[in-house]
């Protein structure tokens, strides 16, 4: 029996619209730290690496399962992600919207040979690693955003060789010296929001780049549509939009999870949130009186 773990794909909803979907495998995540030996293969277009194969592993029952469109629904979702500190928050983060996509499968059968029922497994250390990366570009964002030129300028440097930049324990190459924007540099001083945002475009122009692809249907000639290979991609792809203007996201006050309010007037993720928040304001008033 072969099993399809996280295969995106674009499903019809309403009105001609179509939404990229992923799964969510019903019950609790654990993690283990065994590897499993009865694997039957990689999961997804991507092959696996050296970090996908370091225990421990998160594990996930492929029995039953529901999905969900995050580009639709959770357009803020790479927000939530960064906001992850631990291997229990890894859980809850998988439980609600899913595994990464660098997954692996293997079988588990019953004794007498009856049934039997699909297990995922994924690297805790590939989910470290991506959570670094989009942490580290998401402070820089928030660093061009804001335009904090001095805390941006500390992050560079100007060498013989082009311009650096440093974030963590990573040190990369923003431009060599033969670039515009290394004589701009060196005729009018420092640019470090420049820099930074190339530096920032560049590095989420490789994380969707063979991870989100451009496709037609049929049905609706005139259209493309944007198919992440998995959920990891498609948070990249929520940030770049982000960068680009096209989400804006803010934090509810009702229940301080992150949503995109469409609408400059909105101030809540839903009608709960709004009407929660309207009787904490009642009451706060009678308290006045």
């Amino acid at each position: 029996m072969s099993y399809s773990f996280s295969t995106p794909f674009l499903r019809n909803l309403v009105n001609n619209s179509y939404a990229f979907f992923w799964p969510v495998y019903e019950g609790t995540p654990k993690i283990t730290e065994k590897e499993r030996r009865r694997l039957l293969s990689v999961i997804g277009d991507r092959g696996l690496e050296e970090i996908d194969e370091r225990p421990p592993f998160l594990l996930c029952k492929g029995n039953r399962k529901r999905y969900y469109a995050p580009l639709r629904k959770n357009p803020t979702l790479h927000r939530s992600f960064c906001e992850i500190t631990d291997n229990e928050d890894i859980i809850e983060f998988a439980a609600k919207y899913g595994m990464l996509g660098f997954t692996r499968s293997y079988e588990v059968r019953k004794r007498d040979g009856s049934q039997s029922s699909a297990m995922f497994i994924e690297s805790i250390a590939r989910w470290k690693y991506e959570l670094a990366d989009m942490k580290q570009l998401v402070y820089l964002w928030e660093l061009i955003r804001n335009r904090r030129l001095s805390l941006l300028g500390a992050l560079m440097d100007r060498e013989d060789n082009g311009i650096y930049i440093t974030l963590g324990k990573r040190k990369d190459v923003i431009d060599d010296n033969n670039s515009p924007l290394a004589r701009k540099w060196d005729r009018e001083g420092e640019q470090p929001l420049e820099a930074a945002l190339q530096y920032l475009t560049s590095s989420i122009n490789k994380k969707v780049t063979g991870s989100v692809f451009p496709t037609a249907l049929p049905s609706y000639q005139k259209k493309v549509y944007l198919l992440p290979r998995n959920l990891m991609a498609g948070m990249w792809l929520m940030f770049l939009w982000e960068v680009i203007g096209e989400v804006r996201p803010h934090r509810c006050p009702g229940c301080d999870e992150w949503f995109d309010p469409r609408r400059s007037t909105r101030i809540t993720c839903g009608d709960r949130c709004r009407k929660r928040m309207s009787r904490q304001k009642a009451k706060h008033r009678e308290a006045l009186n």
